[in-house]
């Protein structure tokens, strides 16, 4: 009679599929007394058992990929991130609208009016003929009523881009009910512009079901782990639990990200149009592109992209555990969501300690017109506007996690000027003009991508500019203007921006641009940018054009 041990037919921590089939069709032979030809794929038993080997293959990648999608790491998908991230307390960033400003005239060629106000209601689509995208009105109102006698001319209104869709639920009059609202656009809900009405009344968001009032009308929003966003309400202590049969109506701002935003213009070269009608006092409609002239005073921007899975990875270990805005990490966290600077940092101010300040370069290379590149980009913009301030610090007071006992300042950097003088020997085989064109844009994306903080080394420039090809050797000298128009006044003061290795060293709130447009000392005058006939921004001179050595390839 059998022995236990004769029915075992696996080694418990072998999980080759192929050993198992070897160690199955063993077991099957021996214990039936069976010939190996029984179980080729030639026979029903073999055709059999490859059947059980490729169901086999099938459930071990499956049990594989879920113990991989349960690493926040490893994980492959979004949605195993996302759900991932949420035990942390994270919620991903949606899409963030582009936010501009624009103000309203009498147009000066239209026929006269024989109404004296239009209305115009709140959420009124605009598009753009510069991207053909629609933005709508936002309002702190339901709607303006602008007067064609000329005396609301010029009033500011904020607008943001994407269009506004609705669903609507029935409650079930349950303890913390919740509603998932897919939209086809995904990630694309605006990650603020989300009303809930219960019965056709306005309920009050917040961040948190802690942060609920008892019994206060009121809900929170979660992105949804697959597409849309999650509504929740809550259970009568914290929030109201909404009455069974209440119509729910989700209204939500569906937008395109950061397409939405447009920085390579002025404001005074975008033009939109009106793409829905006002009204009258008396609810007669009325073609606003006849009457009224949209006018843009600050163009779109700051508009983000959905969280993809590695910022998701890196922000949500810096969760505040209690959903606030606690220390600099936090906001850190919280501004790379937007994508929108190259360079973040939050320290507290040396004075107050109730005091962030917020240290931000906006993303240069969104600074570009066509044709433009980084050494004749305006300085001014390598700093936020007066708008882009208001924006960015009414985006950090609606996430609803900014303590009440701490302020926040924005930090303009400190622009300071530099030229780089190029000496380089050539290989013969590469045209010089190839050669100063790379020098060019390797320069100048070394400075766009440039994370240091205290010092840009003389050695990581040649380092960049030895590894353009065609060029055999180099040499740099970098010119500081603080430095040069120091050296004017007094010979003998001491060196500023460089130091005895001709590195640049950078103050704290510094921002080091290679720009040109100053004098030297000796009387050698930099033109702003690059210069093909002048002194500019960066200088480059051909020592020596010598044949290429055989063997070498750069």
């Amino acid at each position: 009679m059998p022995t236990t041990a004769n029915w075992k037919i696996f080694k418990s921590l072998d999980f080759s599929i192929q050993l198992i089939l070897k160690q199955t069709i063993n077991y099957l032979t021996g214990r039936f007394n069976q010939s190996l030809q029984v179980f080729t794929s030639a026979s029903p038993f073999g055709q059999l058992i490859i059947v059980l080997e490729n169901l086999s293959q099938m459930i071990f990648y499956y049990i594989e990929d879920s113990i991989t999608e349960l690493s926040m790491l490893d994980a492959t998908r979004l949605s195993s991130v996302y759900s991932l991230s949420t035990m942390t307390g994270h919620s991903p960033s949606r899409a963030i609208s582009a936010a501009g400003e624009i103000s309203l005239s009498t147009n000066a060629n239209s026929k006269e009016a024989d109404f004296d106000i239009v209305i115009i209601p709140n959420l009124t689509r605009i598009k753009s003929s510069n991207n053909g995208l629609t933005y709508v009105l936002n309002l702190p109102q339901d709607d303006i009523k602008f007067s064609m006698k000329g005396s609301d001319n010029g009033v500011a209104m904020n607008i943001s881009q994407g269009t506004i869709e609705t669903q609507t639920v029935v409650a079930r009059g349950v303890d913390i009910e919740s509603f998932s609202i897919q939209s086809p656009q995904n990630y694309l809900v605006d990650n603020y512009l989300v009303d809930v009405y219960v019965n056709g009344e306005k309920w009050k968001r917040y961040e948190s079901i802690i942060d609920m009032p008892r019994g206060e009308k009121s809900f929170i929003v979660k992105t949804g782990i697959t597409s849309g966003v999650d509504i929740y309400f809550g259970n009568n202590f914290f929030g109201k639990v909404p009455t069974k049969g209440s119509r729910i109506q989700v209204q939500y701002l569906v937008n395109n990200g950061a397409a939405g935003n447009i920085t390579t213009l002025q404001a005074s070269q975008l033009k939109f149009e009106w793409e829905e009608t006002g009204f009258t006092l008396i609810g007669n409609e009325v073609d606003l592109n006849e009457y009224i002239t949209i006018n843009t005073t600050n163009s779109p921007q700051f508009g983000a992209n959905p969280e993809d899975s590695d910022l998701t990875r890196l922000l949500a270990p810096k969760q505040s555990k209690s959903f606030a805005l606690v220390n600099p990490s936090h906001y850190e966290a919280l501004l790379l969501r937007l994508k929108l600077f190259s360079i973040i940092r939050i320290f507290l101010d040396k004075q107050d300690n109730r005091l962030l300040n917020l240290f931000l370069v906006p993303n240069i290379d969104n600074l570009f017109n066509t044709g433009q590149d980084y050494f004749s980009v305006d300085l001014s913009k390598f700093k936020l506007s007066s708008f882009q301030k208001n924006e960015l610090l009414r985006y950090l007071n609606k996430t609803g996690s900014k303590l009440i006992s701490t302020d926040t300042v924005i930090v303009d950097p400190i622009i300071t000027n530099y030229v780089i003088n190029v000496s380089v020997i050539v290989f013969d085989d590469v045209a010089t003009e190839i050669i100063k064109r790379d020098i060019y844009n390797d320069l100048g994306n070394y400075f766009i991508s440039n994370k240091r903080r205290t010092r840009i080394p003389k050695s990581d420039l040649i380092r960049v500019l030895e590894d353009v090809r065609g060029v055999d050797s180099v040499s740099i000298n970098i010119i500081s203007k603080a430095n040069e128009i120091g050296k004017i006044e007094d010979p003998n003061a001491p060196t500023i921006g460089l130091d005895e290795f001709n590195d640049i060293i950078m103050t704290e709130y510094e921002l080091p641009v290679v720009h040109g447009g100053f004098k030297d000392r000796y009387g050698n005058e930099y033109s702003e940018g690059l210069s093909s006939e002048a002194l500019g921004a960066v200088n480059i001179q051909i020592k020596k054009i010598t044949p290429r050595p055989f063997g070498v390839s750069k």
